[in-house]
């Protein structure tokens, strides 16, 4: 299993291993491993989560090591492996942290032998070798969940998008491409609270005003792709996350506002893209 990466993708609330082959795009399922964390205990207690979520994949594999990837939010000094994040409720402990060199010391391993990526772009990155992306030129991914991640395929380069701190009406973005939002919305409306967008999402046959805060997102989605990429819009975006599974009540407005110029795809691979896109920092020309 020489070409084996270890693909890591790390949430505020779980890490994902498996065995990638990226050179042939594919994963290995019987190596998957799905474990809870818990953002807000000790960097110590943190390392030891990470690597025993990655020592669990090494053993279903058959391997004693493997080189990693992994995606990890930011914000994030990627190159160098230092934490940047503060004051978002997880991995405070992790501040300015080297935690590249911390797992690599738990798991026996080098630094050399790990790379990491922000965890948008790794979505993206898999999209584009495996999923809904693949083929296309010019990309936008944005993923929609408790968060709002972004990145960008374009000129033959990833970057990392910064949609979620883009400036939009009287606020950051975030605050109005989240699940937090639909909450916000829809009690506004109504006057009480649903515990989350798939609770939101199933009451639009009936409810009219869930229906509409899916209208309204669709178009504040228009506008924040004008405001921040007129005039190079890329022409293909790929949506994913939790959100985009109520897609069905988006997607139409937001292709009816961009126009029919663009390609509106949903991401299909789920978190095995962030896994795929870690992977795939072994493999440059993917």
């Amino acid at each position: 299993m020489n070409n084996w990466i270890t693909g890591v993708d790390i949430g505020g609330t779980h890490i994902t291993v498996a065995m990638v082959n990226p050179e042939e795009c594919t994963l290995l399922e019987n190596t998957l491993v799905r474990q809870t964390v818990y953002p807000n205990e000790s960097a110590a207690e943190i390392m030891a989560g990470w690597s025993a979520a990655i020592r669990a994949c090494w053993k279903l594999a058959g391997l004693a090591q493997a080189k990693i990837g992994i995606a990890m939010p930011g914000p994030f000094d990627y190159e160098k492996g230092i934490s940047l994040i503060k004051d978002l409720c997880k991995y405070d402990a992790l501040y300015k942290l080297p935690v590249k060199a911390l797992l690599a010391e738990k798991l026996g391993s080098t630094e050399t032998e790990i790379r990491m990526v922000n965890d948008a772009t790794a979505y993206l990155r898999g999209e584009m070798g495996m999923g809904s992306g693949k083929g296309a030129g010019q990309v936008l991914g944005i993923t929609l969940g408790t968060g709002l991640g972004s990145a960008l395929f374009r000129n033959g380069n990833y970057e990392d998008g910064d949609l979620y701190c883009f400036p939009f009406r009287d606020d950051l973005a975030e605050e109005y491409f989240s699940t937090r939002w639909f909450l916000k919305r829809y009690k506004e409306k109504k006057g009480y609270s649903l515990p989350g967008v798939k609770e939101l999402a199933e009451l639009c046959e009936t409810d009219t005003e869930a229906l509409e805060c899916f209208y309204e997102f669709g178009e504040n989605l228009d506008l924040l792709i004008r405001s921040r990429y007129v005039p190079e819009i890329p022409t293909t975006i790929v949506i994913g996350g939790n959100i985009a599974k109520a897609s069905s009540l988006f997607f139409p407005v937001l292709q009816e506002k961009l126009g029919p110029e663009f390609h509106i795809r949903k991401a299909v691979l789920g978190e095995k893209a962030a896994l795929i896109g870690a992977a795939f920092l072994w493999a440059p020309t993917l």
